[in-house]
């Protein structure tokens, strides 16, 4: 919705916070933080800038991180979750001022989720579908939920409303429901193995539906008219 275009706009708006710069003596003084408070919608959309500039360095340093092992690789865990639990703050912030921004509660939702914090990653994804009920990444980043606390039977329902209104973000599930079944089945967390069974059966179902439909897609977009 704000992205980081409009964040330098707001940004050349107001004095940087604490800046220090030197006055007419030579003396450093700093610069107060400028009080948008008042200015809702100005308050949602610079929080909500900062918030995802935060969310998006986390997700690039997590991506360098995945290579590390043993003590690097669990201060860079460490170091994503202070990231993500800080682009949190930023998109609560956005949310109190604007409580009809949707993507800041769909973010808020993924933070919550990778904080692990499961109950309120769902209540924030919640927020976010009752404002739009067909918000695609919404849909997928709440199964993903799901598939974490193991509600196979919402899983489907999510995968199944993406895969008719969003292939792309229905691909995205495919792709974690299948990991998740990889996963369980090193670990079963709680999950029976007929129960495991039974759903990595569906998921591969799904995803030969999946492949038939994109081939069919393809054929009919090479289709031309007769002119």
């Amino acid at each position: 919705m704000f992205r980081n275009a409009s964040l330098l706009m707001v940004l050349a708006c107001f004095p940087v916070a604490g800046l220090a710069v030197p006055d007419a003596t030579g003396a450093v003084t700093s610069t107060p933080a400028p009080d948008i408070s008042a200015d809702a919608a100005m308050s949602a959309r610079l929080n909500y800038n900062l918030g995802f500039e935060l969310f998006e360095k986390t997700q690039a340093a997590e991506k360098q991180a995945a290579t590390l092992t043993g003590a690097k690789a669990k201060a860079a865990h460490q170091q994503a979750l202070d990231g993500y639990a800080q682009a949190r703050l930023r998109f609560e912030e956005a949310a109190k001022a604007d409580p009809n921004v949707k993507e800041a509660w769909n973010l808020i939702g993924y933070t919550s989720r990778r904080l692990g914090d499961y109950e309120r990653s769902l209540a924030a994804y919640d927020k976010a579908l009752a404002l739009n009920p067909t918000y695609p990444e919404a849909i997928e980043y709440r199964a993903e939920a799901y598939l974490a606390l193991n509600r196979l039977d919402d899983v489907k329902t999510a995968y199944l409303a993406l895969f008719a209104a969003a292939p792309e973000q229905a691909a995205v599930l495919l792709a974690s429901m299948r990991s998740w079944v990889a996963e369980r089945r090193r670990a079963p967390a709680g999950v029976s193995a007929a129960d495991l069974d039974a759903f990595a059966a569906w998921v591969e179902e799904r995803a030969g539906v999946a492949q038939q439909t994109a081939a069919l897609r393809h054929d009919t977009a090479a289709v031309r008219p007769w002119n």
